[in-house]
């Protein structure tokens, strides 16, 4: 891994990528075989494990309903050798109007200059509203 290349760096690019809407410069910086986990698993549609194809989707339910983006603002981070802990807010506002705040703490793993691991911790109510419930007219 070179110098430009460390976890930190890594991790923070990808979360700019993410909050510019740029998801396939993100995308390209996880691993072929990356795999994410969502708090919720069997409590609303995008909690539990999430491959590389499944991620696309989502990324793709986000531009839809924040076609302005989703800022995601990185609070505080930590690195213990390839684990990258990350406490951050999110804000955007939906397409009809409504506006998405959210906290959320991601445990990132890095492995030979890639993300391989991901697991993201948030209020899955308010993320089920937002991401999964219906448009206000």
């Amino acid at each position: 891994m070179s110098a430009d290349n460390s976890p930190e760096e890594l991790v923070r690019a990808y979360y700019a990528d993410i909050s510019a809407g740029r998801f396939a410069e993100a995308a390209a910086r996880l691993a072929p075989d990356a795999t994410t986990w969502i708090l919720g698993e069997g409590h609303w549609p995008l909690g539990g494990y999430h491959n590389l194809s499944s991620l696309r989707k989502i990324h793709a339910l986000v531009q839809e309903r924040f076609p302005d983006g989703l800022k995601v603002m990185i609070k505080a981070l930590t690195v213990q050798g390839e684990r990258v802990a990350v406490e951050a807010e999110t804000l955007g506002t939906r397409v009809d109007g409504k506006v998405y705040n959210n906290h959320y703490h991601y445990l990132v793993v890095v492995r030979n200059g890639s993300i391989c691991e991901r697991r993201e911790y948030l209020d899955t109510i308010h993320a089920s509203e937002m991401l999964c419930g219906p448009l206000s007219n």
